[in-house]
């Protein structure tokens, strides 16, 4: 009689993962059929592309700041060396 218990209980256990599972599969499903198609544009677009050339100017700048003040580290060092 344990035995049959025991059958009992496993196919239940089995039951509540595959229930689990299938669960978690009916909301992906539901997600990338109405919600992925739809998706609006981003708003923002030519807010973002702004806001990088700008970024990318800043950085540029910054680069000819580092370039300008290694120059003048060197040329400090070398007329010290004098």
């Amino acid at each position: 009689m344990s035995d049959t218990q025991n059958k009992k209980c496993d196919c239940s256990q089995l039951f509540t993962v595959l229930g689990g599972i299938g669960a978690i599969l009916i909301f992906a499903l539901i997600l990338f059929v109405a919600y992925l198609p739809n998706r609006p544009a981003p708003a923002d677009a030519a807010a973002n592309a702004e806001r990088q050339a700008t970024a990318d100017e800043i950085r540029a700048q910054g680069v000819a700041k580092l370039g300008n003040l290694e120059a003048a580290m060197e040329a400090t060092v070398s007329e010290y060396q004098k």
